[in-house]
Order: structure tokens, then C-alpha cells, then sequence
């Protein structure tokens, strides 16, 4: 995306998202009936607290909750790693926290795995809507702000999910490679 020569965001397909729980992976209570595709509103607690997840796949694995309240005020540090690494992840998972604003607005935070918190993440938004997409909570186009920024996703409910977000310069350089004799 540009403003006359100067580059100032991308849009960007991220791939298919994948849905089964085997795509995750994600090990299921047998007893819930869950066989193939979407999982939504998956019944999970911790630490007393209920935290519905819907688990979705961009080529790493992510659980999202919508919150009701603010996104802000949530213990992500306590909670964060402790959805990571439960034993129903075999492979560790990104956990995503969201709020719903105005219509086509939503708010989160990321805990990613092996990371932490982070200031956004690309894939994790995507993630996001998705899930509410699938939820009914979105159209095809929302405006997702993390931390570090707006992004918005778009996806119709079939095939690629597109990522666009601005484009800033964070350094420039000049490298000198030396053919070694």
C-alpha cells in the first residue's frame, strides 16, 4: 500500500485457516461429540475461570475467548501460560483475549507460545477473526487492535484470510558481503 512512492502498509494472504481439532492439535473430551470442523465455544476452565475457546489454525495453533470484560483488566500474564501449556495442547497453543466494540471493531491481547505477551501478532489476528467470524460476531472485514497497533482482516468464511497493517521504516543499513577466498 502506498502514499505516492512511500510505502506505508501491506495486505498480505495468510493462508487458509484450518479448523479440525486435529489440525491444532487439540485433544478433545470425547464425551463433548466433537468429531470434525469447527470448534466453537469449546467449555474450558482455569484457575476458576470460564474461558470458552475456539480453536482455529493458521498454521500454528490458537484458542481465542471473547471476553465480557475489558481485555485490559484481564490477568494475562497469571492466565496466559497456564492455557499455553495445558495438557489438552500436546504442542503448546497461542491464547488470544478479545473484546467486542462497535460493530467491525475488536480489541485483544496475544500470549504466544513460547514468547509471552506480545504487542500484536499477524496470525493471531487472524485467528481472532475467524472466530468471530464463524461466531457470527463479524462480517467479513474487522478492525482488530492489539497493543501495538490496528489490523484489519478480512475473510467471507471460505478460503484465505488477507492481513493488512501499516508499514513504518525501523532501520536502514547498508550490508557488505566478502567472498571468502
Amino acid at each position: 500500500i502506498y502514499d505516492g512512492q512511500l510505502l506505508v502498509g501491506a495486505r498480505v494472504s495468510m493462508g487458509e485457516p484450518r479448523l479440525n481439532p486435529e489440525d491444532l492439535p487439540v485433544e478433545l473430551d470425547p464425551a463433548m461429540g466433537y468429531r470434525k470442523g469447527p470448534v466453537l465455544s469449546y467449555p474450558f476452565q482455569v484457575d476458576g475461570l470460564d474461558l470458552p475457546l475456539t480453536f482455529v489454525s493458521m498454521g500454528n495453533p490458537h484458542a481465542v475467548t471473547f471476553l465480557d470484560r475489558p481485555v485490559a483488566e484481564f490477568p494475562l500474564h497469571i492466565i496466559g501460560p497456564r492455557v499455553e501449556r495445558h495438557p489438552m495442547f500436546p504442542r503448546r497453543v497461542n491464547f488470544e483475549v478479545v473484546n467486542l466494540g462497535e460493530p467491525g471493531q475488536l480489541k485483544a491481547r496475544v500470549w504466544e507460545r513460547g514468547s509471552g505477551e506480545t504487542l500484536a501478532c499477524g496470525t493471531g489476528a487472524c485467528a481472532i477473526a475467524v472466530a468471530a467470524r464463524l461466531q457470527g460476531l463479524t462480517q467479513d472485514s474487522v478492525d482488530i487492535t492489539l497493543p501495538g497497533g490496528t489490523l484489519t482482516i478480512d475473510w467471507d468464511g471460505e478460503g484465505e484470510v488477507y492481513l493488512e497493517g501499516p508499514a513504518e521504516e525501523v532501520f536502514s543499513g547498508e550490508w557488505q558481503y566478502r567472498n571468502s577466498p
